[in-house]
């Protein structure tokens, strides 16, 4: 080996190559640590239930604009507000929905709950029957299909049973 041109002193450790060995472990040891860290995160965030938001005032707008033609001439908007919200304790009862504040995000396994379209409307009606509004069971299955249909856009639902 010629040694190395007068003034420019190549440090030894360089020379031999070890410089380099220690350089590459160094570099394949922080993106294995790197790669360990994402893909743990990457795996737990995957299996995170998802929170979606859920404004009622847009809720009320989607909805009431998702409505047959001749169930909006028979509603308000406050009718419609009145039943989204029955509907939203109903499925608060049954542990599906968070009230404003509290996160319900679920981390791993939980068992299914299913709610029957018959079962939501009676208990809307129940609730509503109760405000004093009078809505035909037809109206409040409109709007509760409306409703769901409204969650699911927004990644409020799970898969169908």
């Amino acid at each position: 080996m010629a040694p190395p041109p007068s003034g420019a002193a190549v440090p030894r450790l360089y020379r031999d190559g070890v410089g380099w060995v220690f350089l590459i472990v160094g570099a394949l040891l922080v993106f294995a640590i790197a790669a360990a860290f994402v893909g743990s995160e990457t795996f737990r965030l995957g299996h995170e239930t998802k929170s979606a938001i859920f404004d009622v005032d847009e809720a009320v707008q989607e909805v009431g604009n998702a409505l047959p033609e001749d169930v909006q001439a028979r509603l308000t908007y406050d009718e419609v507000r009145q039943l989204i919200l029955a509907t939203l304790h109903h499925l608060e009862d049954k542990g599906l929905a968070a009230p404003p504040g509290r996160d319900e995000r679920v981390q791993g396994e939980r068992d299914e709950v299913v709610i029957g379209e018959d079962d939501a409307v009676a208990v809307v009606l129940v609730a509503v029957d109760k405000e004093g509004l009078e809505v035909s069971d037809d109206d409040a299955y409109q709007v509760i299909h409306a409703l769901l249909a409204h969650l699911d856009r927004i990644g409020a639902l799970g898969p169908p049973a």
